[in-house]
C-alpha cells in the first residue's frame, strides 16, 4: 500500500503544480516545457588524524548530497538529499503552495500567503487561505481570509517534541485606499480569533490562552516638491488575551457599542497603539531623514510576528557626496527610551550614532567608520541605587587604507586595516569588572602576474585585547601563493600562517596552520577539489595540551 500511496501523492502534487502554472501565466504556458529536471549532485570523502588531543571528527567520513529541482511548466519544485556517515535524509523544502495570478489590475491569492499591507496590522504573517487585490484606476482594494494558526494539541507523552500547543486561529483582513505608489492613503482592518473548542484540553499557561484581536491601521505616503517624501503609519489594536476570562457585563462604550459585535471584551482586553513617521529629503548629492517611532508596551497584532514594544525612537540620518562621488560622508544619530507608561522600576535611555567618511579613486582610497552605542538608567517607580545603575558606552572605530597599481602584466595591492573597540562603564562601582577594549591592525600585500596566472600574498596582523584580569596579545604573519594552469581549469593554492599568543606578558604558545588546495574543472558541469590541512598548536599553558591535526577533503560535483 505504501508505494501506491506515495505514487498517488506525487501524482497529486504534480497535478497541482501544473494547475498552478496554468493559473499564474496562461499567456506563456505554451513556451514552457512541461517537465524539466536540473540541479547539482556531489560526493565528498574526508580523513582526519589527531595527536595528543581527543578527536574532533571521525577518522573517515563520506557525504553524498543532491539538490535536484523539478520544474513543471516553469514552477520550480526543489528537493534536498543528504546521505553521510552521520546523517541520512530526504527533504522537500517547498511544502507550502501559494499562487497569486494577476490579470490587468486584479490579483488573486490562494494557498499559503504572506501579505504586507501595513507594518502594524497585516505585516507578512503566513496564513493558509485566499483573497483578492484590485487596483481599478487609483483605488487600492484588498481582502484576504484564512487560517492563521492550526490547532496543536499538548503532547504529554513525548517530552522531546518541542512544539508549542496552540488553538486554531482564523481571521480576515481588508484594505481600502486611494492613490499610487508615490502618493496614497490606505485604511487596513484585521480581525482574527482563536477557536476555544479546537482543543480537547484547556490551555491555561500565560500566552497560550484563546485570544481575539481587531486592528485598525492607517498608512500613507506623500511625495512633494520633487525631493521630499513623507510617510506615516498608525494603528490601534484591541487585543483580548483570554476569551475565557470574566466578561464585563456592565461595560458601556456609548458611541462605540458596535465594537462588542466585533470582538469579545473582558477583563483581559487591552487597547494599545503604535505609530511611526518619516520625513526624508533626497537629492542627487545629499540626503536627510527624520524618523519617529512609538510602540505601546506589549502591543500585538495577529497579522504580524513580532514588535519591539514599550519604546520610542527618534532618529536623524543623512549623507552627502562630493568631488564627483569621490568623497562620501554619511551618518546617523538616534535616541531611544522605554517605560512609556511610567509603570516600570527603571527607565532606560539609549543613544546610537554612526559616522562614515570615505575617499576613493581607482588607484587608492581611504575610509573610516565610527559607531557609538550608549545606555543609561534613570529612576522609574523606585529609586535607583548608584551601585547598580547601568551607564555604559560601547564605541567602535575601523579604518581602511588601500593602494592599487594595475599594469599590463603586474598588479600590486597594499591594504592596511585597523579597528578599535571599547566598552566604557561610566559607573565607577562596576567599571573594574565590565570594561573591555581591543585594538587590531592588519597589513596585507598582494602581487599578481597577470599573464602567467601566478599570484602571491602576504600579511601581518597584530591584536591587543584587554579585559578584567587579562591582557592578551596575538601577532603573526601569513603567506599564500596561487597558480592557474591549463587556461584556468586547474587552480593550485597554498597558504601558511603563524600566530603567537601572550597572556599577561607570558608566552602562551604558538599555532601553525597550513592549507594546500587543488581544484580542476573537468567540464562545464563537472569539477573536483582536493584539500590538505595541517594544524599544529604548541601550548605553553599546562592546562592546555599541545597537539596537531591533519585533514584531507575530496569533493566531486556534477551539475545537470
Amino acid at each position: 500500500m505504501k508505494p501506491i500511496t506515495i505514487s498517488l501523492l506525487l501524482f497529486f502534487q504534480l497535478s497541482m503544480l501544473a494547475m498552478l502554472a496554468c493559473a499564474q501565466d496562461i499567456a506563456n504556458l505554451t513556451q514552457q516545457k512541461p517537465v524539466t529536471i536540473s540541479g547539482v549532485f556531489g560526493v565528498g570523502l574526508g580523513t582526519y588524524f589527531s595527536n595528543n588531543v581527543s578527536p574532533r571528527e571521525r577518522s573517515f567520513s563520506y557525504l553524498f548530497t543532491g539538490a535536484p529541482v523539478l520544474s513543471v511548466y516553469g514552477i520550480q519544485f526543489p528537493f534536498n538529499i543528504v546521505v553521510s556517515d552521520q546523517q541520512r535524509g530526504f527533504r522537500q523544502p517547498f511544502n507550502q503552495y501559494g499562487i497569486s495570478p494577476t490579470y490587468k489590475w486584479i490579483t488573486m491569492h490562494a494557498g499559503w500567503q504572506s501579505i504586507s499591507w501595513s507594518p502594524f496590522t497585516l505585516a507578512g504573517y503566513n496564513f493558509l487561505g485566499g483573497g483578492i487585490e484590485a487596483n481599478p484606476g487609483k483605488f487600492r482594494l484588498g481582502f484576504v481570509a484564512g487560517r492563521f494558526n492550526k490547532a496543536i494539541a499538548l503532547d504529554t507523552t513525548n517530552h522531546s517534541l518541542f512544539q508549542t500547543p496552540a488553538y486554531k486561529r482564523t481571521g480576515y483582513a481588508a484594505r481600502i485606499g486611494y492613490g499610487t505608489e508615490r502618493n496614497h492613503l490606505d485604511f487596513t482592518y484585521l480581525s482574527a480569533r482563536d477557536d476555544a473548542g479546537s482543543l480537547h484540553q484547556i490551555l491555561t499557561a500565560p500566552g497560550l490562552t484563546p485570544a481575539a484581536n481587531i486592528v485598525l491601521g492607517i498608512s500613507s505616503k506623500w511625495s512633494f516638491l520633487q525631493h521630499f517624501v513623507w510617510t506615516f503609519d498608525v494603528a490601534g489594536s484591541l487585543y483580548t488575551r483570554n476569551l475565557l476570562s470574566d466578561t464585563l457585563a456592565n461595560l458601556q462604550l456609548q458611541k462605540a457599542e458596535f465594537i462588542k459585535k466585533l470582538i469579545t471584551i473582558n477583563s483581559s482586553s487591552q487597547l494599545l497603539t503604535a505609530a511611526q513617521t518619516q520625513l526624508s529629503y533626497q537629492n542627487k548629492n545629499y540626503s536627510l531623514g527624520l524618523q519617529y517611532r512609538r510602540v505601546d508596551p506589549d502591543y500585538k497584532s495577529m497579522g504580524a510576528y513580532y514588535f519591539e514594544t514599550d519604546v520610542a525612537n527618534y532618529t536623524v540620518d543623512g549623507g552627502i557626496s562630493l568631488l564627483s562621488n569621490k568623497v562620501q560622508v554619511s551618518g546617523s544619530i538616534g535616541f531611544q527610551q522605554d517605560n512609556l507608561m511610567h509603570d516600570r522600576e527603571f527607565t532606560s535611555h539609549r543613544s546610537i550614532s554612526s559616522l562614515m567618511l570615505s575617499y576613493n579613486v581607482p588607484n587608492y582610497g581611504a575610509s573610516i567608520n565610527y559607531s557609538n552605542y550608549g545606555i543609561t538608567q534613570d529612576r522609574g517607580l523606585n529609586p535607583l541605587v548608584d551601585t547598580f545603575r547601568v551607564a555604559r558606552t560601547n564605541y567602535n572605530v575601523n579604518g581602511i587604507l588601500r593602494y592599487t597599481i594595475n599594469a599590463d602584466s603586474l598588479s600590486h595591492s597594499i591594504i592596511l586595516l585597523g579597528n578599535i573597540q571599547s566598552l566604557v562603564d561610566l559607573n565607577h562601582f562596576t567599571s573594574p569588572q565590565n570594561e573591555t577594549n581591543s585594538k587590531t591592525a592588519n597589513l596585507s600585500y598582494q602581487l599578481g602576474f597577470l599573464k602567467t596566472g601566478f599570484s602571491i600574498n602576504a600579511s601581518y596582523s597584530y591584536t591587543i585585547a584587554d579585559m578584567p584580569l587579562m591582557h592578551t596579545v596575538l601577532t603573526g604573519p601569513s603567506l599564500g601563493v596561487n597558480k592557474l594552469i591549463d587556461n584556468g581549469k586547474l587552480n593550485i593554492s597554498a597558504n601558511l600562517s603563524y600566530q603567537q599568543q601572550q597572556n599577561n606578558n607570558l608566552n602562551a604558545g604558538t599555532v601553525v596552520n597550513s592549507v594546500l588546495n587543488g581544484s580542476y574543472r573537468l567540464s562545464k558541469r563537472d569539477a573536483l577539489n582536493l584539500s590538505f590541512m595541517y594544524l599544529r598548536s604548541n601550548s605553553k599553558d599546562i592546562t592546555l595540551p599541545s597537539f596537531n591535526e591533519e585533514r584531507t577533503i575530496f569533493n566531486l560535483t556534477h551539475a545537470f
